[in-house]
């Protein structure tokens, strides 16, 4: 089929099925997820019909975080390209799909740099394209960018389409490595939809529990290391809260760059400079730095949104760590803290399946940015089709 008449029968579909595949920032796996859509704009609905998490290689995943920190050469870049492509297609193997319209895939990013009009997601689409004999649609970020936008978050336009309640203000807040919020006033029109990343999420989390654990543990598992600790340091706590980050406008996105390693080893240093505490409860150390997440999620809300939200819905890794639910339960009592689940979404495949939501607009030839999200000069339409 050309091109041509692939667009064309795409549209004249009234069901489609897609494939989203979602690798974050922590690099541990990829989310795919297989999903039924219908619509497009505030008429789209998507149905989740099957998810994984499909394991990236550690090898592999060591390679994207040196990319990530700047490390490594362009042939680097591009072998690291194809072997994350090649994971990406295992997984959608995995998956277990029939017949499916187009993949979706955001890809890996190894550098995000919106002030320089720069954004990179790595996992040749041709390689998924060729090995899949599926169209595949990429490359999200870089036409948002490429016309003034911060290129993130892109999840908000399908919070607008899913989850805008007539009659509440809702604040859905993602936690990956790092946390976004999309803020959704009742019956919310497009340029009403306020959207940017809160701060850190997961990422020194996990990075603290590395440490406690000695490499043994990736995260802090159900927040255990976190509740073990009676409470934070509160001196190293006030000295986090000043990241410049919290306090600049939105929009606003944030990364590696802001929240990575360079950025932990210095509060590492600051933390170990009070051996005598840190050394005695090193869970306390874990314990701050959820505390640190939790509090600017709250912080977000207070200083950027227009109003409180009616009620908080929480996504990503974040909504299983129980120490982190519940400080954030904590601090923004009495607004009720749900999970995706609880509004009959599954949280664990919401970003894979957002970005189907976006991919459907490509397809459709329609813009999915939110320039009052992105900064954007104008709305356009996102991402790159290649066909098999």
């Amino acid at each position: 089929m050309s091109p041509a008449a692939f667009f064309t029968d795409y549209a004249n579909k009234s069901e489609r099925l897609l494939v989203g595949l979602m690798s974050g920032t922590s690099v541990d796996g990829v989310d795919a997820a297989l999903v039924r859509i219908s619509g497009s704009g505030r008429t789209t609905r998507a149905e989740l019909l099957k998810s994984i998490e499909h394991p990236i290689p550690d090898e592999l995943r060591q390679r994207v975080l040196a990319l990530s920190h700047g490390e490594g050469s362009a042939e680097e870049v591009s072998k690291v390209s194809v072997a994350i492509a090649e994971v990406f297609v295992e997984a959608v193997e995995a998956l277990g799909v029939g017949k499916v319209d187009a993949i979706a895939s955001h890809g890996q990013t190894v550098s995000h740099t919106p002030s320089a009009h720069a954004t990179l997601q790595i996992g040749n689409p041709a390689v998924l394209a060729q090995l899949l004999g599926i169209p595949v649609v990429s490359d999200f970020r870089s036409a948002d960018v490429a016309v003034g936008g911060q290129g993130a978050p892109l999840v908000p336009y399908a919070d607008w389409c899913l989850l805008t309640h007539p009659t509440k203000a809702r604040a859905v807040q993602n936690i990956g490595g790092i946390g976004n919020v999309t803020y959704l006033p009742p019956d919310a029109k497009s340029e009403q939809v306020i959207g940017f990343d809160t701060g850190p999420g997961n990422m020194l989390i996990d990075r603290a529990a590395q440490w406690v654990s000695r490499g043994r543990l990736r995260c802090d598992l159900d927040g255990k290391l976190a509740l073990s600790a009676e409470e934070p340091d509160y001196e190293l706590l006030e000295l986090l809260l000043e990241h410049p980050l919290l306090a600049r406008k939105p929009p606003k996105s944030a990364g590696r760059e802001d929240f990575g390693d360079t950025f932990f080893q210095e509060v590492f240093a600051r933390a170990m400079s009070r051996r005598d505490r840190v050394m005695r409860e090193k869970q306390n150390f874990v314990t701050t730095l959820t505390w640190f997440t939790a509090l600017s999620i709250q912080d977000a809300y207070e200083r950027h949104l227009p109003q409180m939200p009616d009620e908080v819905i929480i996504g990503g890794g974040g909504a299983r760590n129980l120490a982190l639910m519940q400080f954030l339960r904590s601090k923004l009592a009495p607004i009720p803290v749900l999970t995706h689940t609880d509004v009959g979404m599954d949280g664990d495949a919401k970003e894979a399946l957002a970005f189907c939501v976006l991919a459907n607009e490509t397809l459709l030839g329609n813009p999915a940015n939110l320039p009052s999200v992105t900064g954007a000069t104008r709305s356009v339409t996102l991402g790159s089709v290649t066909f098999p």
